[in-house]
């Protein structure tokens, strides 16, 4: 019997599947949802990296989801280097973790960025014209700048896309009657199996 603390989604594979790509769809639009951001793992050079980006986008039929970064940052040489990465959404308001497996594709100065970078605000579109690298070791806060802004119109070099195509869905419910666990696995159609939580 199903406890009254458990969404009704809770017992049925396909609902459960549907509800995640609910919550990430919101979380690519909606700034106050748990599933805005989430955490990038990356492995280079065997040394795990991992940081929070923003979710800009997602497609449940292309099965994948996007952020934004600046090219000079070190996850993109990650990703060139090794395309394995591993995302990581954690809701407490729905006591839900959902652990994403995928190879990340890296869009640069193309027609998805153009489209893109004309729906930013200007205020998002400065960031990409610091004058120092992300993670470049300097004296003080104040050597780094916003310089060489010209018109915002015309898209940085720095504004990059990165698409997660995703291969594993690893979704986990938290709750003190039991947690509950399924793994989707992408073959033809993503499959889903219940797992040990």
């Amino acid at each position: 019997m199903k406890d009254k603390d458990y969404p009704d989604y809770i017992d049925e594979i396909n609902k459960i599947y549907e509800n995640l790509w609910s919550n990430i769809l919101d979380g690519s639009k909606n700034s106050l949802s748990d599933y805005h951001t989430f955490s990038l793992a990356t492995c280079s050079q065997n040394q795990v990296s991992n940081r929070t980006v923003v979710l800009r986008d997602c497609s449940e039929k292309d099965r994948a989801v996007s952020f934004h970064t600046n090219n000079l940052s070190k996850k993109i040489n990650d990703i060139n280097l090794n395309p394995n990465v591993e995302c990581l959404f954690y809701s407490k308001i729905n006591k839900t973790q959902i652990r994403i497996s995928g190879i990340a594709e890296i869009f640069a100065m193309n027609n998805i960025c153009e489209k893109k970078w004309t729906e930013m605000s200007s205020q998002s579109k400065q960031c990409y014209f610091q004058n120092i690298a992300p993670g470049e070791i300097i004296d003080s806060p104040n050597q780094v700048q916003i310089e060489n802004l010209g018109d915002l119109n015309i898209i940085s070099e720095n504004f990059v896309i990165v698409k997660i195509n995703i291969s594993i869905i690893d979704w986990l419910y938290l709750s003190s009657e039991g947690h509950r666990r399924v793994k989707f696995k992408k073959n033809r159609d993503f499959e889903g199996s219940w797992v040990a939580p």
